[in-house]
């Protein structure tokens, strides 16, 4: 299993991506429900019965009557209904995206984890095996002590030799501990669910008003069974043992605030460069952001659904009064209705006030929670960014300073202990120390990748719904994955950091 396949099987399995497909289904439905005129209303009754005598032709004002009324909403408010909830039935494909993307973040992390942690043991019990040796050449010449009463190793040394590769022993089995906490988690999000009725929730997709036969469906949720069943999740023992690619960052993401400054607006001479425009750019493309706007753009309905409630509204109806003949048999004509009536607005006024002022500032609201998100995202970008240049710094320091001093060190004591004229505990410990410096670089790059990935969440061009062809190899998948990545970021930041121009 790659990466690039444990984030299409998580994405393929989130239940919270088809509980968004079914609230956008819901949305939509409502939609139409909004956009329809109320069942008219239909009225019998008996008019003027006397009650001397209760007989139907005793007076000419006794009438049977059979009455139909329709009422008309408000003003355009159906269409507006409608038009509010698909507005926000838009919102839901935005938000799948948004759940995509920390999806491919929270998998890329956990798979990260994976590979520090089997890398990290792999490094320790290839550091043990060279205790091993180290204790192996001093039992060796501590040997020599009685065969020419000569040597600088002594049996203190060896225990303390022994004592140390017992406690990196110790140090393995956490890694272990902590390999097999990150697959599980892992498990999580990649285990296959089962249900006795995983298609149910597709057939009640196909259910329309007129669909007469939906009254024989099983709608009845209540009384159902829901048995969940889980397949056992098998990670494998090459998950996440080589390096996984990942997409690479814009310029003006990865060089550091000095680099910046010192590039010049061809644009402004007077204005710095527009790091923060460019930020702003990628993140107004963001899925969360989008459903945020579009959430917005829905407040702009029920504004003006609330205006419609100064609007009239209006009912006709119709009726048929039918009269008995007389006790003369003398027939009598019956009567035809026709009716329009409105309603006043004479005690409303404060009502349809108050309704606007909400809705307005309902609308207000959600842009503050706009300007809020911006702001939150452009402080987390920038921090990301802040740790990804420090951590650049850091590892070629020990690329390029720390090690070559340990290895020279380690080179050097273990030539002197094995002519038998140097400290076994100095060879040790250079090589306990060579070991944390190894693991400590390992864990500086493998922190740096976890940032690039945190930052990859906020770029708006990264591949959220990954889903490779069949039969198509690894290697394949992972070139198809570096080239559908963040080309289109790239070409689109560098004319940001050129002009500091919003794209």
């Amino acid at each position: 299993m790659t990466l690039i396949d444990a984030i299409s099987r998580a994405q393929q399995q989130d239940p919270w991506l088809s509980g968004s497909q079914q609230k956008e289904r819901a949305l939509q439905a409502r939609g139409v429900a909004g956009d329809t005129l109320d069942n008219p209303e239909l009225s019998f009754g008996l008019l003027n019965l006397p009650s001397d005598g209760f007989a139907l032709d005793q007076e000419p004002m006794t009438q049977f009557k059979v009455g139909i009324k329709q009422t008309f909403t408000r003003g355009d408010s159906r269409s507006i209904t409608r038009q509010r909830f698909n507005q926000l039935a838009a919102a839901q494909p935005l938000m799948r995206d948004d759940r995509r993307k920390q999806i491919t973040q929270t998998i890329t992390l956990l798979w990260l984890d994976l590979y520090y942690a089997k890398q990290s043991i792999a490094l320790a019990t290839q550091q043990s095996d060279v205790l091993q040796q180290l204790i192996d050449i001093a039992q060796r010449n501590y040997a020599s002590v009685y065969a020419n009463g000569s040597g600088q190793i002594t049996q203190n040394d060896v225990l303390n030799a022994q004592l140390d590769k017992a406690t990196l022993g110790d140090r393995i089995a956490e890694l272990n501990v902590s390999k097999r906490t990150i697959e599980a988690k892992l498990c999580q999000w990649l285990v296959s669910e089962s249900s006795s009725h995983a298609g149910l929730s597709n057939e009640f997709a196909s259910i329309n008003a007129s669909d007469s036969s939906s009254e024989a469906r099983p709608l009845d949720f209540a009384n159902s069974k829901h048995e969940l069943g889980f397949d056992d999740c098998e990670l494998g023992s090459d998950a996440a043992g080589s390096l996984p690619e990942i997409p690479s960052l814009p310029d003006f993401i990865t060089l550091d605030t000095q680099s910046m400054s010192a590039r010049s607006n061809t644009r402004d001479k007077q204005r710095p460069l527009g790091r923060s425009n460019a930020m702003l750019a990628l993140l107004v493309e963001h899925p969360r952001v989008q459903a945020l706007k579009q959430n917005i753009t829905a407040s702009d309905s029920d504004v003006k659904l609330a205006k419609t409630q100064y609007d009239p509204k209006w009912a006709v109806n119709a009726s048929y009064a039918h009269r008995q003949d007389d006790a003369l048999n003398s027939s009598r004509a019956d009567f035809w209705s026709l009716g329009v009536s409105v309603d006043l607005p004479l005690f409303s006024d404060q009502k349809q006030d108050s309704l606007l002022a909400a809705a307005h500032h309902q609308k207000e609201a959600l842009r503050t929670d706009y300007r809020l998100l911006i702001r939150q995202m452009m402080a987390q970008l920038d921090v990301l960014s802040a740790q990804y240049v420090e951590y650049s710094k850091r590892i070629r320091h020990y690329e390029q300073v720390i090690l070559p001093n340990i290895v020279e060190q380690k080179e050097v004591s273990t030539a002197n202990l094995s002519h038998d004229y140097g400290s076994l505990n100095a060879a040790i410990e250079v090589s306990i120390t060579e070991l944390d410096a190894k693991l400590a670089l390992l864990k500086l790059r493998n922190e740096q990748r976890k940032i690039q990935a945190k930052i990859l969440y906020f770029l708006p061009h990264q591949d959220t719904n990954l889903k490779p062809a069949d039969g198509s190899s690894p290697a394949k998948q992972q070139a198809h994955e570096r080239s559908i990545s963040l080309k289109s970021s790239l070409s689109a930041a560098s004319p940001v950091i050129a002009s500091g121009a919003r794209p």
